[in-house]
């Protein structure tokens, strides 16, 4: 597995996403995930409307996240995300998240989700459409020019060292 450059997409916390403490609320991450990849979605017609036509549905089947720092209502967050790249052509898909504060960097959460594309009908795809793995490959060749994470954010990422 291969981790490319990461994608932003800026984000503020809400009165709604927090708990009674104050802090944002641990369910709402997935918000955030679900934020930053139709945003990345969208940069290379990926989004779901583009995979329906398709006639492709993409269920998460995998999800991790591990709790660094809380955030605060009002706290200026950015989410970054990876699609990370796999050797085989195979219809898993896999990103990697971490979400910082914007005023000093600080890491609120980090994860990983991986989904699953198949036809909607239900039944397994052994190998991409030729268009879909043209539109992932754009995905990578767009995440290969923008920042990297560092080797051990990589590797908390990944819970190990990195592939290249």
């Amino acid at each position: 597995m291969q981790v490319l450059g990461y994608h932003e997409t800026p984000g503020r916390v809400r009165f709604g996403e927090v708990d009674r403490y104050g802090y944002l609320w641990h369910g709402h991450a997935l918000a955030y995930f679900e934020a930053a990849r139709a945003d990345l979605a969208r940069r290379t017609q990926l989004s779901v409307t583009d995979l329906l036509e398709f006639n492709l549905a993409v269920p998460m089947v995998d999800l991790w996240i591990e709790y660094k720092k809380p955030a605060h209502e009002d706290d200026e967050l950015v989410t970054q995300i990876s699609l990370l790249r796999k050797p085989l052509r195979n219809p898993f898909i896999q990103f990697a998240y971490r979400i910082v504060k914007m005023r000093d960097g600080q890491e609120v959460l980090r994860g990983r989700t991986r989904q699953l594309i198949m036809p909607q009908s239900g039944s397994l795809l052994t190998r991409l459409p030729d268009e879909v793995q043209r539109r992932l490959e754009s995905v990578w060749s767009y995440l290969e020019t923008r920042p990297r994470w560092q080797e051990e954010q990589i590797l908390g990422l990944l819970g190990g060292p990195p592939c290249s």
